[in-house]
């Protein structure tokens, strides 16, 4: 009888091992350079901690089964509720800002295709406890590096940066209740790969007749790429006083973002992108994603500001940025662009 490796899984031959490891110790290294320290956390977590984060639908995606002290119990999907966990029980000790990374394997459920497989490996990198915009530069900036020390140059890669607190402004303007807001954000990260017709049926619940309005404004929204376009498409709005002063005060700190970024001499690597808007919920602020320069194909990294998942997954509550870099789609670019070294 042949037993084959299941749908999704890898086997890892001598060769494959060099390469996992040279992916490895470049990311290990990488953060090491920007004085982050490595933390580990269980394969095996309770079913609740990912359904506390994410909602039930998130169990669809899981392997997930009960043990024989009959636990609802899942193995880890991603690392950040962990990483909430271990933190937040811990919250009151650790001096701040607390710098951790971890390279670990995680496992979802779901169809496996190019550039996705039902088992990965994780470079996860989080700052915690600090709000201000520098945390969010020195991720973008770790990154950067983490990318450029497999090999990588600026004509290989682009960050795109986003934000969840002025794509939840602009929504507000065109009256999206609070209720509303996740699932309407849930489309928006979507919209590049929905057609037309779904799109404008999606969307018809919330916006009725002005849907098509809503459209345009949001292609509009998606099409700017500088600081100085961001702030006419937002002055061109009418917004209540209030919010008038959130979108001010939103666009000062993305300038002061942006100052810091250039100041760090990454600059040509990031870009304004409002069509990166980040699916899931618990992003609470500046959000970004790394792509293959051209824009095709998945995220080699995505990331943001997630400001109040530690105070829902703990009694402490504490600010944190963090990104997440998988091993498969950084396998396909290094590879297409010829950068793997000779086993």
């Amino acid at each position: 009888m042949n037993f084959e490796t299941l749908p999704g899984f890898r086997s890892f031959y001598p060769e494959n091992c060099f390469l996992r490891n040279y992916i490895f110790k470049t990311w290990k290294e990488s953060a090491q350079s920007y004085n982050f320290q490595e933390y580990d956390a269980p394969t095996l977590e309770p079913l609740e901690l990912y359904k506390e984060k994410s909602g039930d639908e998130i169990v669809n995606q899981l392997f997930n089964f009960e043990d024989k002290g009959e636990r609802a119990v899942a193995l880890r999907p991603e690392m950040t509720p962990s990483l909430a966990r271990l933190v937040g029980a811990k919250a009151n000790s650790l001096k701040r800002p607390i710098k951790w990374f971890s390279i670990g394997e995680q496992f979802r459920y779901e169809r496996p295709q190019k550039g996705r497989l039902r088992s990965f490996y994780q470079f996860n990198v989080d700052i915690l406890g600090e709000p201000g915009v520098g945390a969010d530069a020195e991720l973008i900036g770790c990154l950067v590096e983490t990318l450029k020390n497999f090999g990588l140059a600026k004509d290989d890669f682009k960050i795109r940066l986003s934000d969840r607190q002025l794509w939840i402004l602009f929504l507000k303007h065109w009256n999206v209740s609070d209720s509303d807001m996740t699932s309407v954000l849930s489309i928006m990260d979507r919209i590049a790969r929905l057609k037309k017709e779904k799109l404008s049926s999606q969307l018809k619940e919330f916006f009725g007749n002005e849907t098509d309005s809503f459209i345009a404004s949001v292609e509009g929204l998606m099409a700017i790429n500088s600081e100085l376009d961001l702030v006419r498409f937002f002055s061109q709005l009418t917004p209540s006083e209030i919010h008038k002063q959130l979108i001010d005060q939103r666009l000062l700190e993305l300038a002061s973002l942006m100052q810091l970024i250039n100041s760090m001499m990454i600059g040509q690597f990031v870009s304004i992108d409002f069509s990166i808007v980040r699916g899931l919920a618990y992003y609470t602020g500046f959000v970004f994603e790394a792509f293959e320069s051209s824009g095709e194909g998945r995220a080699l990294a995505g990331g943001g500001r997630y400001d109040d998942l530690v105070g829902r997954l703990s009694s402490n509550s504490m600010e944190a940025v963090g990104f997440a870099m998988g091993d498969v789609t950084l396998l396909d670019l290094l590879e297409s662009k010829g950068k793997l070294p000779e086993f």
